[in-house]
């Protein structure tokens, strides 16, 4: 089965590395030809966690007109950029199956807006960092779960193949109930992490950064009383655990000097718990100090 991963960041190169282990056929769709080579080259080399590396083939191309033209696509780029690729691939066919792998829930109303004929969503939960351009370091094992928008299901099913120990897959029936419960866990770690300068798992290891990890699972969750049997406090405290020496994606941005992803997360649970009548001052409180960051450009 062929299948087409848009973006080759921490993400896109993971999940590729587990699906070509697996027996597919992966290409890449990436915006630099030097990317493109390299993994035509080298293929994509993941560096496991008992620091072993596993090295599988993958091709690549910077062109929609030498993509397999039936695959399955995985969207793995970050919402600043979806939108024009939303508009390069509607050029091209909107009845290949797209599952969306974006962090956050802003772009959940742009995709229902396409003419696409199969959509499906999936979180992933898994710690992962970018070496380089066909390097990703598995920094902790997390859960991936799909569910399906609109259309066919089945065409999605085939991805469980790849399941494994180290890559598991659930297959859910409720895509906004997975969307709204990985953007409240991304709300608990991004921010800190992002504003503190320190790694997943010192949010549960240092008094003064849990305290602020506690006080911030108990204004979201009372926000979002519904979400509570979906995330627990302690399935938070598992991914922080699990991830522990993962940077996360806004540290990631911040420490590279570009803009981080605040409003498709933080502004976004804003704004839905406001449409509700609820207020997330702790949360509120930290949206303005992550765009003062974002408005100032400097990294740590």
């Amino acid at each position: 089965m062929d299948i087409v991963i848009a973006g080759a960041g921490s993400i896109g190169l993971l999940v590729g590395s587990y699906l070509s282990e697996a027996g597919f056929h992966v290409t890449f769709y990436v915006r630099r030809e030097e990317q493109a080579r390299l993994i035509r080259e080298n293929g994509v080399c993941r560096v496991n966690q008992d620091h072993s590396e596993t090295i599988v083939p993958a091709d690549a191309s910077t062109e929609l007109s030498k993509l397999p033209a039936s695959a399955l696509w995985i969207v793995a780029v970050k919402y600043a950029h979806l939108q024009s690729l939303l508009k390069s691939m509607g050029k091209v066919n909107n009845k290949n199956p797209i599952l969306f792998l974006q962090n956050g829930i802003g772009h959940v109303p742009l995709i229902r807006e396409t003419g696409l004929c199969h959509v499906a969503f999936a979180t992933v939960e898994h710690g992962a960092k970018r070496m380089n351009d066909w390097t990703v370091s598995h920094n902790g094992v997390g859960m991936i779960a799909i569910a399906a928008e609109k259309g066919n299901d089945q065409l999605f099913t085939l991805i469980g193949q790849a399941a494994s120990a180290q890559f598991p897959i659930l297959f859910k029936e409720n895509a906004e109930r997975i969307l709204m419960r990985k953007v409240l866990i991304n709300c608990m770690i991004n921010p800190l992490t992002a504003i503190l300068g320190v790694e997943n798992g010192d949010l549960i290891e240092n008094p003064y950064c849990l305290t602020l990890f506690q006080n911030l699972y108990e204004e979201l969750i009372g926000a979002f009383p519904k979400m509570a049997s979906d995330l627990s406090y302690e399935d938070v405290v598992a991914v922080c655990r699990n991830t522990a020496r993962n940077q996360s994606s806004m540290l990631v941005d911040r420490l590279a000097g570009r803009q981080m992803e605040i409003d498709t997360i933080v502004s976004a649970v804003i704004e839905r718990a406001n449409d509700q009548g609820k207020q997330l001052p702790i949360l509120q409180t930290f949206e303005q100090m992550l765009y003062a960051i974002n408005q100032k450009g400097e990294s740590l």
